[in-house]
């Protein structure tokens, strides 16, 4: 694997005319460094892998070669509404676009296969789990594709290792779509991960672009405070005399509500997202502060993935993040338009505790791991299905455990595939019920501890990197470089 490391933040004129042709059109009068190395790459049929920070412009790096190649380029990517913006992006340019995704209806999805196959489009956005169905690679081969890129690729490795299997098996299934140069893109990967991602993913020989610094025009500052009191004041009074459009991050609902109420009651214009909240909530609340109509999203980290607001003065980090990468991609969307942006994080006393239980609360225990699985196995052999509500109650009966720990432990058990939930119709077939089965691939015991240890310990270490990032105070930059260097 060859490195290119993209040191120059000022961009370079593209060496072909056809480059600065193609880049003025999508509204880019020039190429960074790495965006022209990687679309070269491209060209010259070459893997690559971008690290690069977040707001950087990686998507110009294969949406470019759509416009200079003839082919296809196709798109893997990890959320519907990321796809849907980038494609709404390219309509505006008139770059024959799909993001062909599960909210189609049947009508649009067949109109979508015909524009594949009689080689319509430009760029076409798709889920791994679209890629999983052998229908459509079926469809895809014989479809000349000019480049595959995988976009948010770190999602190969921390959601592949858990929810979202397909991410896993991502290689395999690109293997099967012939020898179209692959293009990795994230923002954020250690060494290890990267080289993880690199197997997974079966890249060949690919070249690193690496440009870990967070952009020059963020202005990072870590304060830490001894008093929670004096901690959650800072932070509201920085907003109060803040300017501009901003993010305020939280590590709880509960931290983000209270800090969200405080602001409202100060007259200013906020808005609430987290994961606790309904998703058409949710998407009120995006659109709301996409439009203008809120100054300030207080958020979880739930927030943030397929936000390209280039006019975000500021994002602040009520306490203590759960990982680096989490802070780079946060602070990452401060400033996109190029001019300078605040990033403030606000350290207090009880932070890292706060994360540490948060870890442990996503996780069961080995010895709650291993009371579920002793009684799933009894109940599987009296029955093969079980509605799940039903069967949360008899592990809650059998193992006397808490409804949320078992609730929990069956989550663990989804992701590593040793039980799946299916949705079948009722009996009055008004209705589907999700019910629970083992899975054809059931994993032992000893095979599912061992998952639960590398993957607490996997949280753990991210978590320990962010505590000495603040610990260490001055400096930020140089600490987040060397981390993913």
């Amino acid at each position: 694997m060859t490195l290119f490391r993209a040191e120059s933040h000022e961009p370079l004129v593209a060496g072909a005319p056809l480059f600065v042709q193609m880049a003025r059109r999508m509204g880019v009068p020039q190429l960074y460094d790495f965006q022209e190395e990687a679309v070269r790459l491209s060209l010259r049929g070459r893997d690559s892998f971008l690290v690069v920070p977040t707001g950087s412009g990686k998507s110009f790096c294969y949406l470019i070669p759509a416009l200079v190649q003839n082919g296809l380029v196709l798109v893997v990517s990890p959320l519907i509404s990321l796809m849907r913006d980038q494609r709404r992006q390219l309509e505006a340019l008139d770059i024959p676009s799909l993001s062909l995704d599960s909210l189609m209806s049947s009508e649009e999805r067949r109109n979508a296969h015909e524009q594949i196959v009689q080689h319509k489009l430009k760029v076409l956005y798709v889920s791994p789990e679209r890629l999983a169905l052998p229908g459509f690679r079926d469809l895809l081969r014989d479809v000349p594709l000019a480049l595959i890129a995988i976009d948010e690729a770190h999602c190969v490795h921390q959601w592949g290792m858990g929810f979202r299997p397909e991410y896993r098996r991502l290689g395999a299934y690109l293997d099967e779509l012939g020898p179209a140069p692959r293009m990795a893109l994230t923002a954020t990967l250690t060494r290890r991960e990267r080289s993880e991602i690199i197997q997974s993913l079966r890249l060949r020989d690919p070249e690193l672009i690496l440009r870990t610094n967070p952009r020059h025009n963020l202005e990072l500052t870590i304060e830490r405070h001894g008093k929670v009191e004096d901690q959650k004041q800072k932070l509201l009074e920085s907003v109060y005399e803040q300017s501009g459009m901003g993010i305020v991050y939280c590590s709880t609902r509960k931290s983000a509500e209270e800090i969200y109420q405080d602001l409202q009651r100060k007259g200013i214009s906020a808005g609430l997202y987290h994961g606790g909240m309904l998703a058409t909530q949710r998407q009120d609340q995006q659109s709301a502060f996409t439009e203008g109509r809120y100054r300030v999203m207080v958020a979880t980290k739930a927030f943030g993935m397929g936000i390209h607001l280039p006019n975000i003065r500021f994002v602040w980090h009520a306490s203590l993040p759960c990982s680096i990468e989490s802070y780079t991609q946060e602070i990452g969307r401060a400033g996109r338009d190029g001019r300078k942006a605040s990033c403030f994080l606000h350290y207090g006393p009880r932070d890292y505790y706060i994360q540490k239980f948060m870890i442990d609360k996503s996780y069961p225990s080995e010895t709650e791991l291993m009371k579920v699985h002793e009684a799933l196995s009894s109940l599987f052999e009296k029955r093969g299905a079980y509605r799940e509500e039903a069967l949360v109650q008899k592990l809650v009966a059998v193992t006397d455990l808490e409804i949320d720990t078992v609730a929990t432990t069956l989550e663990f058990l989804y992701r590593e595939q040793t039980c799946v939930v299916s949705d079948f119709p009722d009996d009055d077939g008004l209705r589907w019920d999700s019910y629970v089965m083992p899975s054809e691939d059931n994993r032992s015991l000893d095979n599912l501890l061992q998952a639960l240890r590398e993957q607490v310990a996997w949280r753990y270490d991210k978590l320990k990197a962010m505590h000495r990032l603040v610990k260490q105070g001055s400096c930020p930059r140089e600490f987040i470089e060397q981390y993913f260097a």
